[in-house]
């Protein structure tokens, strides 16, 4: 906890430095929401095949989903959001000057009752 999850579209230039971009996003949720660094796990997963509008192959995506555990108020997810897209802005700059990107971020709850973790005592809430 917290799971963060970034998808892109193939298409988009290698120039995104994920280590960096990740740290970033880790900053903010420890920050923002009260997340202990060494439990905010990230991923990026790019997709060669896609599907976007009208299909023209300068259409591109990425997609930020973060999932932590609930009890979070909606003021602090909203800040969290914005605070995370302006991060994908800053990073895929150069990208939205020559492709058609959207760039989007969803916040999630893990509800306590379905999610299990070990080692014992990694877990911490908020």
């Amino acid at each position: 906890m917290p799971n963060i999850l970034l998808e892109t579209t193939s298409n988009l230039p290698d120039s995104v430095e994920f280590p960096k971009l990740f740290a970033a996003i880790h900053h903010v949720l420890h920050e923002t929401a009260g997340i202990r660094l060494d439990n905010c796990k990230s991923r990026v997963t790019k997709f060669d095949q896609f599907y976007i509008g009208d299909g023209h192959p300068s259409n591109a995506f990425v997609q930020l989903s973060i999932r932590f555990v609930e009890g979070r108020s909606s003021e602090i997810k909203i800040d969290v959001g914005n605070q995370c897209l302006a991060l994908l802005k800053q990073f895929y700059h150069q990208s939205v000057a020559r492709l058609d990107l959207q760039v989007t971020v969803e916040i999630g709850d893990i509800h306590l009752e379905e999610y299990f973790k070990y080692p014992e005592g990694t877990f911490t809430p908020q």
